[in-house]
């Protein structure tokens, strides 16, 4: 077997953001291991089924690892009954707290763990008030925030020794391969790309080959530890994302707006959540600034034309 940079577990690792990690550590020359429920045609890593809630053979993987990440999680793209709520919350907390007792289990465990999370733990900021940063408290009302704080005190709970821990609250991600952009490029296309509810709310965004740089910056990097945000140096209201995304999109540049109330109408035939759109997130790294993380996108006009 060929010498590698070392093992990187990716939990959660078939999905959009796992895979373009994957992909990247594959090609610097790391060994990579998916766990995951279901083995995916076409996937990059050697698959290994997990449960993301009980110990088993999987555990193994995780003796003189490098790094493992935590990507585990069910989509939110979907209506909050009790049921998905349940589901939303639950997958996070029970994988989290399963690789807990996995790393603690281990003679030599991965020297960090970096566990997904979101930057809608924050309190919604409007207008011209300042962005949150790491230092701002995450104490907001809601599921979302709720799931938030649930899913890093489980992983910050996590009794394991010597072991660098890094929640990663991640914003919007925007790449041609998964997540939400594609939708959004598609509702431009049909002439659909005018601002969606009064337009003034913020988004937090992140461009995926940042999304994989900060990943491997943070993994690398011994004096990081934490919370970190994960989003873009300049966020946007929507009313501005929508305007760049119709200048590379749309037919005429034109688009129609979506008022509030259509959005939440919308939301239900569509069977997702108005509040996935409308709520407003400000959010950027000090961090990473402090740190010197040098962004390839951090305006999102270049960000999107990228992805034309």
């Amino acid at each position: 077997m060929n010498k590698t940079l070392g093992k990187v577990i990716i939990a959660g690792g078939s999905g959009f953001l796992g895979q373009a990690l994957s992909t990247s550590l594959l090609e610097e020359g790391y060994e990579v291991v998916i766990l995951g429920r279901l083995e995916k045609p076409g996937q990059n890593g050697r698959f290994v089924q997990w449960d993301a809630k009980s110990l088993g053979a999987w555990v193994d993987e995780l003796e003189n690892a490098l790094a493992v990440f935590n990507l585990t999680g069910r989509s939110v793209d979907c209506r909050y009954t009790k049921e998905n709520k349940s589901l939303i919350l639950n997958s996070r907390v029970d994988s989290t707290k399963a690789l807990g007792e996995a790393i603690r289990s281990r003679e030599n465990p991965p020297s960090v763990w970096l566990n997904a999370s979101t930057a809608t733990i924050y309190n919604d900021r409007r207008g011209d008030l300042p962005a949150h940063d790491e230092h701002s408290e995450g104490n907001a009302v809601g599921f979302s925030e709720e799931v938030g704080r649930a899913w890093e005190k489980a992983f910050f709970d996590a009794p394991v020794e010597h072991v660098r821990k890094i929640a990663m609250r991640i914003s919007i991600v925007l790449g041609k391969g998964g997540g939400a952009f594609p939708v959004m490029r598609r509702l431009t296309k049909l002439g659909l790309g005018g601002k969606q509810g009064p337009g003034t709310q913020w988004i937090s965004w992140l461009h995926i080959d940042d999304w994989v740089g900060i990943a491997k910056f943070l993994m690398k990097n011994s004096l990081i530890f934490g919370p970190v945000n994960l989003a873009a140096p300049n966020p946007v209201t929507n009313r501005e994302f929508m305007r760049v995304l119709r200048d590379s999109f749309a037919p005429m540049k034109i688009g129609l707006p979506a008022p509030t109330m259509l959005m939440y109408l919308g939301a239900v035939l569509l069977g997702t959540e108005a509040e996935l759109v409308l709520k407003s997130r400000k959010v950027i790294s000090r961090v990473l600034s402090e740190n010197d993380f040098q962004f390839r996108f951090s305006k999102i006009d270049a960000a999107i034309r990228s992805m034309e």
